[in-house]
C-alpha cells in the first residue's frame, strides 16, 4: 500500500546533517562532573521539597538500638518552608519554650520525637535549617571579654564543624555509658549522656526551686540525672547521697569529663577586639532569635 506523503513537512538536508552532529557529541564527548550534588527531593502535598544531610555529632552512637538514629552518622531533613516558619513564629510555642523542638520535627523525615535527640545533634539540624532557609552568614552582636567594648561578628554557618572527639581512650560500657574515677575519694562513677527530656528535667527543676526561693541545686540536680551509678549500685538514694556529699573538685572532674565527651557542634568563634587588642574566645549565640533575618 502506498501511503500519501502530500502536505508532510520535509526536514531540509543540511538541518538534518547538524541535528545528527549534535546528537552525536552528546554521546562522544565527555559529561563534566556537577559542581555539587543536587539536593533530594521529598514530595509533600504534592509539591517537591528539597532535603539535606545533616552529620550528627553523636554519630548515632548514644541512641537506644531502637531509636531512628541509632548507629547513624548523619540524617535527612527538609528544607524549611511556610509550615515551619508558622512554626518559629509562633507565640504559643515560644511561650511554652517548644519552637525548637517543633521544628526539628518538622523538617526531619525520620520520625523522631525531639526531646530523646542528644542536644548536640538537635543544634547541628537547627544550624542546617537556618543557613538553608535563610543564607550561610550569620550576624551577632558580643561584647569584649576584657574591655567590655560592643562588637558585631560575621560567620558562616557551613564552616562550623562538628567536635572532634575519640572515644577508643574512654571506658564505655555496653549501655554506652561512661565510667570514670574521681581524683579526691576514688570513686567509681557511671554517667550517661542525656538528652533533651533530661534538659527538661532539669530546667524545671531549677525553675522550681527559684519560684519557691529555695537555694539554687543546679549542679547537683545535674549530677542526680546524669550519674547511673556509684561504685556499681545503681540505688537513687545510695546516688543522692553521694552527690549531696560530694567533694568540689570531684564536681567539677565530672563536669569536665562531660563536655569532654559530649557530642555536640563546635560553636566556639575568636574574635580580636579593635579597642583594647584582646583575643575573644566564646561561643555563637544560639538563641530564640537566631531564625530572625530580614531576608
Amino acid at each position: 500500500m502506498t501511503r500519501n506523503n502530500e502536505g508532510r513537512t520535509q526536514i531540509p538536508p543540511e538541518l538534518f546533517e547538524q541535528f545528527m552532529k549534535q546528537q552525536e557529541q552528546k554521546f562522544t564527548q565527555q559529561t563534566p562532573e556537577p559542581a555539587a550534588t543536587p539536593a533530594p527531593n521529598v514530595n509533600v502535598g504534592g509539591y517537591s521539597v528539597p532535603t539535606d544531610f545533616v552529620e550528627l555529632p553523636s554519630q548515632g552512637k548514644f541512641y537506644p538500638e531502637n531509636h531512628p538514629w541509632s548507629g547513624k552518622d548523619k540524617i535527612e531533613v527538609r528544607f524549611m518552608t511556610t509550615r515551619e516558619e508558622d512554626i518559629i513564629t509562633s507565640p504559643v510555642l515560644a511561650q511554652k519554650g517548644l519552637t525548637f523542638d517543633k521544628l526539628v520535627e518538622s523538617v526531619c523525615v525520620d520520625r523522631i520525637t525531639s526531646k530523646t535527640l542528644l542536644p548536640g545533634d538537635k543544634a547541628a539540624i537547627l544550624i542546617n535549617c537556618r543557613k538553608n532557609a535563610y543564607g550561610d552568614e550569620y550576624e551577632f552582636d558580643s561584647f569584649c571579654q576584657a574591655c567590655n567594648s560592643p562588637y558585631t561578628e560575621k560567620i558562616k554557618l557551613s564552616e562550623l564543624g562538628n567536635k572532634e572527639i575519640d572515644y577508643s581512650s574512654y571506658n564505655i560500657t555496653q549501655d554506652n555509658t561512661f565510667v570514670v574515677t574521681t581524683p579526691i575519694s576514688k570513686v567509681s562513677v557511671e554517667f550517661k549522656m542525656y538528652d533533651a527530656t533530661d534538659e527538661e528535667h532539669i530546667t524545671k527543676q531549677t525553675e522550681t526551686r527559684r519560684k519557691h526561693k529555695l537555694p539554687d541545686e543546679t549542679v547537683a540536680i545535674t549530677h542526680r540525672r546524669m550519674i547511673r551509678s556509684v561504685n556499681g549500685d545503681a540505688n537513687p538514694v545510695v546516688i543522692n547521697s553521694f552527690v549531696n556529699s560530694l567533694l568540689l573538685k570531684d564536681s567539677r572532674f565530672l563536669q569536665k569529663s562531660y563536655l569532654a565527651v559530649k557530642p555536640d557542634v563546635d560553636l566556639v568563634h575568636e574574635h580580636k577586639c579593635v579597642v583594647c587588642g584582646h583575643e575573644n574566645k566564646g561561643g555563637v549565640p544560639f538563641g530564640a532569635d537566631f531564625f530572625w533575618s530580614d531576608v
